[in-house]
């Protein structure tokens, strides 16, 4: 291993430019140590990203998959416990056939939803969060980038109003996780907790349905084949957790690139109905809040990109490196709302890409619309803490000031 690059440090968090340029410049996948995980490859160029992301007869997400001895996801340590496994088997952690059929299912439920109907009571959210932050120096990731989607995606699911604040406390539960020990036990702990909370609550709509994703799901049929248990259980796991984490980061990371770039927020806000479309494609680029996806396995040697990885290597594309390419995308280190086209892969690509993607687009929308409509001279006061969760670029603390 030529060099120790780490993807948690907060240089890279906060600037990611300078140390993928320097990964890129080496080949265009490098080998990385990561917690847990431990020596991987990992893609710096576009075009490796997409062919790890699109070359599902070769990469493979469980040991199974890949035709190897050890049959589990890739990257899940041997010690993990029960309900820990069982988190880990929604569609985000299958291979095909078994993720084919559990995304046609769930895209079934999708549509039921209609996420263009549900934009009004989004942005109605949006600004009752915003309202209840007041005024002067303000940490904005508890009380609103999180906050809000995680009752965006509590008002999806269906949870019910007396639920509300046991679901809150979970979530926020789950995303304070920062690798130590302790913070392992608790997390451990949490998804016990939570299995048996939604559990509950599936077989609470089984006897007696309410209107929300949970009901779809239980409701939804493809060629006779329904959602077990405990793929629903998993699977609202995975909703939860990818509904509302990652957005969170790409809210606060925008409000981060607006306040960087005055000359680029002076132009979104000049004319925000019609210029919103296109920034929030530069945002989601260019915050790239989603930096890895799950780890895969060759299940046999393979040319990527010029760079050889042999079969039983583990491998993971960084959307975060195919988003800066220079190749791709021009002076790709700065923000240009206007930017045309814009390819990026913050979403995914292959089949695995994010069922989520529209809704996530319209919480941003509707985040900075309510956030700028009420404080239009919002200013970040300090620089942001970032939060080291590998496969994310999340920011756990951000100081603003309202007035």
């Amino acid at each position: 291993m030529k060099n120790s690059y780490n993807l948690g440090d907060p240089g890279f968090l906060s600037n990611p430019a300078p140390m993928l340029s320097k990964m890129r410049a080496e080949a265009s996948l490098v080998k990385v140590k990561l917690p847990i995980i431990g020596s991987i490859w990992v893609t710096t160029t576009y075009a490796a990203t997409s062919q790890v992301a699109k070359t599902k007869d070769t990469f493979f997400l469980t040991g199974l998959g890949a035709g190897l001895k050890k049959k589990g996801n890739v990257g899940l340590p041997w010690w993990a416990p029960p309900s820990f496994r069982a988190m880990a088997e929604n569609m985000l952690g299958k291979d095909d056939p078994e993720h084919r059929r559990l995304r046609k299912l769930v895209d079934q439920a999708f549509v039921r939803r209609g996420i263009r109907d549900m934009r009004p009571n989004i942005a109605k959210i949006a600004q009752a969060r915003v309202e209840s932050l007041g005024s002067g120096t303000v940490n904005i990731v508890p009380g609103f980038c999180r906050a809000f989607p995680l009752e965006v995606i509590a008002d999806l699911l269906g949870v019910a109003d007396e639920d509300r604040e046991a679901f809150a406390s979970m979530g926020n539960a789950m995303v304070d996780f920062n690798g130590g020990l302790f913070a392992i036990i608790k997390m451990v702990r949490t998804i016990g907790k939570f299995w048996h909370f939604v559990g509950q609550m599936v077989r609470d709509m089984r006897i007696n349905p309410q209107p929300g994703l949970v009901t779809d799901l239980i409701e939804v049929e493809a060629e006779g084949e329904q959602l077990t248990e405990d793929e629903l259980v998993s699977m609202i796991f995975l909703l939860m957790f990818a509904g509302f984490e990652t957005t969170t980061h790409l809210i606060s990371g925008s409000v981060i690139a607006l306040d960087q770039n005055p000359d680029q927020r002076a132009w979104l806000f000049t004319d925000f109905e019609n210029r919103i479309e296109s920034a929030t494609e530069e945002l989601s680029r260019f915050v790239s809040s989603v930096s890895g996806t799950k780890p895969r396995i060759a299940a046999n040697d393979i040319e990527v990109d010029g760079q050889l990885i042999k079969k039983g290597d583990k491998v993971m594309a960084l959307p975060i490196a195919a988003n800066y390419d220079p190749a791709v995308f021009d002076q790709p280190e700065i923000l240009r709302l206007d930017r045309f086209p814009n390819p990026h892969l913050s979403f995914s690509t292959g089949s695995h890409f994010c069922l989520g993607m529209q809704l996530a687009r319209v919480e941003l929308q509707e985040a900075l619309r309510a956030l700028y409509t009420n404080h239009s001279a919002l200013r970040v006061s300090e620089p942001a803490i970032y939060a080291k969760r590998p496969g994310l670029r999340g920011i756990k603390h951000l100081n603003v000031t309202l007035t």
